[in-house]
């Protein structure tokens, strides 16, 4: 013990002598540095690791002494907290405490078990200082976990997280959030090499199932959704990639009240790759079934000496053929990031994207027959080539955005996001028309979308703080947000009718064939929002409250001019908006691994598209009941969470079967289900993903009288049908073997979708057969000279079953992906 206190002393000395060689934090006194938050990514790990990298994220030295923290663990760390907090988290359940004495430029922090700590150092026996103060020079870097826990690139090599910035728009433990939250990280979509969003949450989330559409669309508790890009609402965007994401965060229930007019079922929010100071390089090719080449690159590092100023880009380049005959893609995505932060209080993120498509689309035409799908193969291509082809469609997207925090105070922070991105489209389709089931016959009429533009911009401003008022101490934050879209040109052309037959279908030559009907229609608008919310913990951190409140304002606007491109305010019917949506949740955690919660939460959704006298119909609105159960197990690296929910959303669009270009309204549609899910490591060796749900989504509110002669036709919803594309129970389940010893760098994994049938139109006419797909992976991961070479192989649908995800209609049904098998090879220094 004499000879450890003995060193602690010398470090204490040598400390408090040095003086910072980072002029970012040369302006900090030792005393407010305790109070400036910082973000912390430490994965469960043994308590002495942890308090290294605890000192390493705030560069500072750290000496105790060995016996007192000898066999004890530590849960983690995520999220942002100031050093005090950070403490507080990390000893939870150690059975130690700390005193904090200012001496000079160092703080000194003492451990000492809980029955040992007093306010004066009588009868407690000395302990070695943690010493907080300037830093000499090491080469750590900020921010970062233990080695174990982070791979190459910043990548958290695990399933589990155990905090999220998404829920409540402020860093909290996942038990402690009222909500239901589930995160996919990077070693989830790299393991199973999604280079989707789709492909990347679909089975690793309770909850969430695809919907069929042009547009990048997920369907959360039953209802559609687009996602959102840090925070910031995405209107309608396409072909989302993976290649510069870090994580994906699924939140469920009702997200109105912090990210306004959003839909009840929750959102998914994409959490993008930020700059590192460790500089990294990746390059990454892959190939795979239906000539399927992808090649990836990652590189990030600092461009200034002090490490100030940071850059990362990531890009990609893909193509690909399909399942279905003549459909083809060929992509090229960009996307470069700087980081500056010029003081310790201050950093700002700039990032770029630029992303280019072309393709022959697949539009997902395949009828139903009966009551099933029609028995052809699912490679047949229902559209013509030669026509949709001609001339090829594209897809161009541009984004610039920013984000920048500035921690003004301790405990107190100003945050400023903004997106501002444009895509141009040229895109051919068809319209279903009439179907002759006796012959086959099938007469389409082609559209086509030559000059389609599309502007979003969204930005908002969060100030966050903590302070204590008596025994509650509040985590308080005050918003303000603004989006806005329009298509500005919306112009569309119809040819003349097709006729294909299904069973022999003939494909005639490449040709344009334009008819003589065109129309333009432009679309715009607008909403604003104030929010406030405030968490308040007691009883020893045991009990935490949410209240939480929000108020909208919106616009909507649609020309109701289809036969010319005049966009004079005369041709422009704005509807306006306005309403309030409150949050209350409740946590009660009984013991440091248990949470029980519930909430209660409102909503407002967009607008629904027009009525026929061209006016604008008014919002969705939604109303959740929710509650739960949240552990964590294996010193916080298996998490486990259960939900039961009970969700209604009122003025639910549906088409109006006298006029395509207008909408009708569906008073009420009803999901209510359990959701469980289990993510995370049972030990050092294996890992998993199982989740289940349970969920029944109907119209309570509807048609009470319908025409069955025409109900096929019109599609009509029903009161008491439930929606097409909803599977009553579906689940999924994902293990992963990371082996040891002589085998170590081998991983093995595996693992099952099981989806129940389900209705495949509004009139509850046909059913999607169950379904269940089989998937695997192998990799191996080995170094030479300083680079890391990973080879891996993966399988989907291994059995080559034929099912069906989703559908709107009966001539609009989607094929599952038949057996793909997929290598990549990716080199990392």
């Amino acid at each position: 013990m004499g000879s450890t206190l003995a060193a602690a002393a010398m470090s204490a000395f040598a400390l408090g002598a040095g003086a910072s060689d980072n002029p970012a934090q040369a302006n900090v006194a030792p005393q407010e540095r305790l109070g400036l938050l910082r973000r912390y990514e430490l994965g469960p790990a043994p308590l002495a690791d942890n308090l290294n990298a605890f000192a390493d994220a705030n560069r500072l030295q750290i000496v105790y002494d060995a016996e007192v923290t000898g066999g004890l663990r530590s849960r983690g760390l995520v999220g942002e907290y100031s050093v005090r907090e950070a403490l507080d988290r990390l000893l939870e359940g150690s059975g130690l405490s700390y005193r904090l004495s200012e001496q000079r430029s160092t703080i000194s922090i003492r451990l000492a078990q809980n029955d040992t700590v007093r306010n004066d150092a009588s009868g407690a026996e000395p302990l070695p200082p943690i010493d907080v103060g300037t830093e000499q020079k090491t080469g750590a870097a900020r921010g970062g976990r233990r080695a174990k826990d982070t791979g190459p690139g910043g990548r958290f090599t695990g399933y589990n997280t155990t905090s999220t910035t998404g829920a409540l728009k402020m860093d909290a433990p996942i038990l402690q959030t009222p909500l239901a939250v589930q995160v996919v990280t990077r070693q989830t979509i790299d393991d199973q090499q999604a280079f989707s969003v789709p492909n990347a949450i679909m089975t690793n989330s309770s909850g969430v199932q695809p919907q069929l559409g042009y547009f990048e669309q997920y369907k959360v508790r039953g209802f559609t959704t687009w996602p959102y890009r840090n925070g910031l609402y995405q209107y309608s965007p396409g072909f989302v990639d993976t290649t510069n994401v870090q994580s994906i965060e699924v939140l469920k229930g009702p997200a109105a009240m912090l990210y306004g007019r959003s839909e009840p079922g929750g959102i998914v929010n994409i959490v993008t790759k930020r700059p590192l100071e460790t500089p990294y390089y990746s390059i990454q090719e892959q190939v795979g079934s239906y000539g399927l080449t992808r090649t990836t690159m990652d590189i990030t590092g600092p461009v200034t000496e002090d490490k100030s100023l940071l850059y990362r880009f990531n890009g990609e380049y893909i193509s690909e053929g399909s399942f279905r005959d003549f459909v083809n893609d060929r992509q090229v995505f960009l996307a470069p990031t700087v980081s500056w932060q010029p003081i310790e209080q201050f950093k700002i993120n700039i990032d770029f994207e630029y992303q280019h498509r072309t393709y022959l689309n697949d539009s997902s035409f395949f009828p139903a027959l009966g009551g099933a799908p029609a028995p052809i193969p699912v490679s047949r291509y229902l559209q013509q080539p030669g026509v949709i082809g001609n001339p090829a469609e594209n897809y161009d997207r541009k984004l610039l955005a920013y984000d920048w925090k500035w921690d003004f105070l301790p405990d107190w922070s100003l945050t400023n996001r903004f997106t501002y991105w444009t895509a141009n489209y040229r895109n051919m389709n068809s319209l279903a028309g009439a179907f002759n089931a006796a012959t086959g016959d099938w007469t389409t009429s082609v559209f086509s979308y030559p000059g389609y533009e599309q502007e979003t911009l969204a930005t908002n401003v969060d100030l966050k703080g903590k302070f204590e008022t008596g025994p509650l101490r509040h985590s308080v934050l005050l918003g303000y947000d603004h989006t806005q879209w329009r298509w500005p040109m919306l112009e569309y052309m119809i040819s003349t009718s097709q006729t294909m037959n299904i069973y022999n279908p003939t494909y005639i030559p490449l040709q344009n064939i334009y008819g003589n009907v065109r129309g333009w229609n432009p679309q715009r608008q607008k909403w604003d929002g104030l929010y406030g919310q405030d968490m308040i913990s007691a009883f020893d951190d045991r009990v935490h409250l949410l209240l939480g409140g929000r108020f909208d304002w919106a616009r909507t606007g649609s020309n109701t001019n289809y036969s010319s491109p005049d966009l004079a305010r005369a041709t422009f019917k704005d509807h306006y908006d306005h309403g309030f949506s409150p949050r209350i949740g409740l946590t009660v955690q009984p013991l440091p691994w248990l949470s029980l919660y519930g909430n209660f939460t409102k909503s407002i959704g967009a607008n629904n598209g027009q009525s026929l006298g061209g006016q604008a119909l008014p919002p969705q609105r939604g109303e959740q009941f929710e509650g739960g159960v949240k552990a964590e197990f294996f010193d916080g690296r298996l998490s486990a969470s259960a939900a039961y929910f009970d969700i209604t959303k009122t003025n639910v669009p549906q088409a109006n079967p006298a006029n395509p270009n207008t909408s009708l309204l569906v008073g009420k549609v009803r999901s209510q289900g359990f959701e469980f899910d289990l993510t995370g490591q049972v030990d050092e060796n294996w890992s998993l993903i199982a989740n289940y749900t349970h969920d029944d989504v109907r119209v309570v509110q509807g048609v009470t009288n319908p025409n069955l002669a025409t109900e096929i036709l019109t599609q009509q919803a029903i009161t008491g049908n439930v929606l097409p594309g909803s599977p009553r129970n579906y689940g999924n389940l994902w293990l992963k073997y990371d082996a040891s010893g002589e085998l170590s760098g081998l991983s093995l994994g595996g693992g099952v979708t099981a989806v129940a049938s389900q209705l495949g139109d509004n009139a509850n006419s046909f059913v999607l057969p169950a379904y269940a797909l089989l998937r695997a992976m192998v990799s191996y991961q080995f170094k030479i000279d300083g680079y890391t070479i990973t080879a891996q192989v993966n399988g989907n649908n291994l059995t080559n079953t034929r099912y069906f995800t989703t559908s709107s209609n009966r001539y609009n049904l989607t094929p599952g992906t038949p057996t793909i098998i997929m290598g990549s090879l990716r080199v990392e220094f």
